[in-house]
């Protein structure tokens, strides 16, 4: 098998510069990076890692390479940054199996070729690792020989609970911390999602009627971001809790049915795959933009509309116009993939910076199995959390 499979290694210059950028910006990472560096916690082990393949990504992996660990890793369709990747295999030595343009299936099968190379601990992202070691019976030896997991996302966290085998390992749910919830899901996901519409588009959005879908940590974020720009914005959940909840901040709720007759925008934030279906789409009306800022494309039935698509055009990088055959037009934002990694650079790096920190410290606790962790789903170790949080701070706050 080959070593790494990207778009072009000769981009990582480019490269070099985007991860010194983030670098520059993520002192919680520097700080651990030194100490890693000294104790050596992951000499011996391989990770083998689901997440996005971009800058900030490229200084966490510095980080625990430091630390001692070997590393490979595959992205995320969409999101994959091709000058980071190349640095990562040119300047680190990582075995990277991505590229921007990769569609679900590939990402898959690469997915698969991390997996092959038989690591000791695994960092997912979305619970596709844990899909492929739970579903493909070739992974049978390797479901006994990893010793713990990380787990990023809400997608991930609820694949685990409820679709997926139980493991013989620990899972560490980076997602179940109100760390994350709240400083990366809440304000980075906010921040960056809006950022990656309005750079795809170049429209204006105060005014415009906006459908949030979705309103948990990062739906509020994006609710609440886009409401800041005098978007219009109207919440839709199945929840009675976040109804309330987005009722008591000042949000229109609505059923999905209701809302989306006159959306200018829409945007799926629920984790979950098939929110838009096949009637939905039926729905809306000509011109409506649609984004997603969940975890995968599936969120809306992309199959559906394409197969009643009769012209798809590409009107700029990451839009497409997809005429239908009743006539109407729809704007698909990034192929449905993750607009603010696809159509910009993701979370803000300081936030980021606390995210992968969260993620360094519960990796480091797999590997030196100083801590009793139960082989199922958990929380990140509460003294993790707290000592993530007061880096921030100390970061952070002058």
């Amino acid at each position: 098998m080959s070593k790494y499979k990207i778009e072009d290694p000769g981009l990582n210059e480019s490269g070099k510069d985007r991860v010194d950028w983030a670098r520059a910006n993520m002192p919680i990472l520097a700080a651990l990076k030194q100490r890693l560096s000294e104790e050596q916690p992951f000499k011996g082990k391989q990770i083998g890692i689901c997440l996005h393949v971009e800058a900030k990504s490229g200084v966490w992996l510095e980080t625990l390479i430091a630390g001692g660990a070997e590393i490979v890793i595959t992205g995320s369709p969409g999101t994959t940054q091709d000058d980071t990747a190349a640095y990562l295999v040119k300047a680190l030595g990582v075995g990277v199996f991505a590229w921007r343009s990769e569609n679900f299936a590939e990402h898959m099968q690469n997915a698969k070729c991390v997996l092959d190379t038989q690591p000791d601990i695994i960092a997912d992202n979305g619970g596709d690792l844990h899909y492929l070691l739970g579903e493909d019976e070739s992974y049978r030896q390797l479901r006994k020989s990893i010793i713990g997991a990380t787990e990023e996302t809400t997608t991930g966290a609820n694949r685990l609970r409820e679709e997926l085998p139980p493991f013989a390992f620990p899972t560490i749910i980076i997602n179940d911390t109100l760390a994350k919830r709240i400083v990366e899901n809440r304000y980075g996901v906010g921040i960056s999602v809006v950022d990656g519409i309005m750079r795809t588009t170049n429209i204006m959005l105060g005014g415009k009627s906006v459908v949030v879908i979705g309103y948990g940590y990062c739906g509020q974020g994006v609710a609440q971001r886009l409401r800041g720009l005098g978007a219009h914005v109207t919440v839709v959940d199945t929840s009675p809790l976040a109804q309330l909840e987005a009722h008591l901040e000042g949000f229109r709720t609505s059923k999905l049915e209701d809302a989306l007759p006159n959306a200018d925008i829409v945007v799926t934030v629920t984790g979950r795959a098939y929110a838009i279906q096949k009637q939905h789409f039926e729905l809306m009306k000509d011109g409506v933009i649609l984004c997603n800022a969940g975890q995968n494309q599936t969120e809306m039935d992309l199959n559906y509309l394409r197969d009643n698509a009769e012209t798809e055009h590409e009107l700029r990088p990451n839009i497409e116009e997809l005429t239908l055959t009743d006539g109407k037009k729809v704007f698909l934002l990034a192929r449905g993939n993750l607009i603010n990694l696809a159509g910009g650079d993701g979370n803000p790096i300081e936030v980021m910076d606390l995210g992968l920190a969260l993620q360094t410290l519960s990796l480091e606790c797999i590997a030196l199995g100083k801590k009793k962790l139960i082989n199922e789903p958990q929380n990140v170790p509460y003294e993790i959390e707290q000592a993530t949080l007061k880096a921030a701070l100390n970061a952070w706050v002058k």
